[in-house]
């Protein structure tokens, strides 16, 4: 953890706040809200990410300030309007305030990723920022479109699956990683090396988040709101006959009256991912990104002092 960086990002990010006269309210939830779902209480990992980047490809990583605060903003909005669509994370700062107001705060921050870029000096790098939260925004926004249809499709493929989290997770690490090697002055080449490496990271990170929540019946919603986990998607590939028969008519329970998704179909649910495997799988294709992700850092033809923070990011 870098407090000194941390206190920067704080400061600039205050001043943006304090620039259009907010009204106090907003200014209080926009700072209540950035990095309130940190679980480990790590401060601006979108700004740091896009900082190692940047230090990863050869830059100097005080020259992410714009492009870290932007994806901070655009990365919280992306977060508050994934958890109104799915009904999720009711304790966080958002999720406590009424449903039109935190739409409104996701578009402020929207706008303010935008604001925060605009203080690059280099037109050049700056156009090429904006693209790539332009055409992440595009991409991330498309795959959540996917995402809610597949919701009410029988069946999704394991090619869907991966295709959608590109475009819904994978996308926003990409950027955040492709911004920092350009704010570095990294060749193009070389700034779609690490634009690849977010990709790799994103997809394991989510695929991971997809393991952890399948079972989570206290705090999420997946499985009842019929999400195409990957937990989900494997199972309807892998079951067969009375088991999947089984699996078919929990899907098709929701949280109410004699169809209710009560104790005994949580303990159903949970013994039918026992056997058949589902963390293994999930671990054997995070291990799979995993890998790939590594292979990008080794593509980097800096010292590998440079890529000392990538490397353990990964694990």
């Amino acid at each position: 953890m870098n407090l000194q960086f941390d206190q920067i990002i704080y400061t600039e990010i205050d001043r943006i706040l304090k620039m259009y006269g907010l009204s106090a309210e907003m200014v209080r939830m926009i700072q209540t809200s950035l990095n309130a779902d940190s679980p480990t209480g790590e401060l601006f990992k979108w700004a740091h990410l896009t900082s190692m980047s940047c230090e990863c490809t050869g830059g100097d990583a005080e020259a992410t300030l714009p492009g870290g605060i932007g994806m901070e903003f655009f990365a919280l909005a992306a977060d508050i309007f994934d958890d109104i669509q799915d009904k999720d994370h009711e304790d966080l700062p958002w999720r406590r305030i009424p449903e039109a107001n935190a739409i409104n705060l996701a578009n402020c921050l929207l706008m303010l990723s935008f604001e925060a870029i605009a203080a690059i000096p280099d037109d050049r790098i700056y156009r090429e920022v904006c693209t790539a939260l332009q055409r992440m925004g595009i991409t991330a926004s498309n795959g959540q479109f996917q995402e809610f249809l597949y919701a009410d499709s029988p069946q999704v493929s394991l090619e869907q699956y991966f295709d959608m989290v590109r475009q819904k997770s994978g996308s926003i690490t990409a950027c955040a990683c492709k911004v920092g090697a350009i704010l570095g002055n990294a060749t193009e080449p070389l700034a779609e090396t690490m634009a690849e490496f977010g990709l790799n990271f994103g997809i394991m990170n989510q695929i991971r988040n997809d393991l952890n929540d399948f079972l989570d019946f206290e705090n999420k919603k997946d499985f009842v709101s019929n999400k195409k986990t990957l937990p989900y998607v494997y199972l309807c590939h892998t079951l067969k006959g009375e088991t999947a028969g089984q699996f078919i008519r929990l899907t098709q329970t929701n949280g109410e009256g004699p169809q209710a998704f009560g104790d005994k179909e949580k303990q159903q649910l949970k013994q039918i991912a026992a056997e058949e495997g589902v963390a293994q799988y999930c671990t054997v294709m995070f291990e799979i990104y995993r890998q790939k992700a590594l292979e990008n850092l080794e593509e980097i033809p800096v010292p590998e002092k440079q890529k000392e923070k990538m490397i353990k990011l990964v694990g």
